[in-house]
């Protein structure tokens, strides 16, 4: 059980709402087929040291929706994938944070 605790940062003051999406298949669809074409292309490096390179379509919609619900409320994305592939993924979507 104590490996599926899940530690949130605190909840930003004055945020009414708190909105949670999945960031796979619901954000954006990930592929490690490099001969396509994709919204943009992420490379990450995982805690063994082997890297990985991906292309990611960013669902339609999904980053205006983001930055209007952002004025809002506190918005948390998860995935059930290692840190480092949200990480590389999110920083490329929201350079800004």
């Amino acid at each position: 059980m104590k490996s599926k605790f899940l530690n949130l940062p605190p909840i930003k003051r004055g945020a009414k709402k708190t909105f949670v999406f999945d960031l796979d298949e619901t954000l954006i669809h990930c592929d490690s087929d490099m001969t396509k074409k994709y919204d943009l292309n992420v490379e990450m490096t995982f805690p063994s040291g082997n890297t990985a390179e991906a292309g990611v379509n960013i669902r339609p919609g999904a980053i205006e929706m983001l930055r209007e619900l952002k004025k809002y409320a506190e918005i948390i994305v998860f995935t059930a994938s290692h840190e480092c592939y949200a990480t590389a993924i999110l920083d490329k979507i929201d350079p800004h944070h």
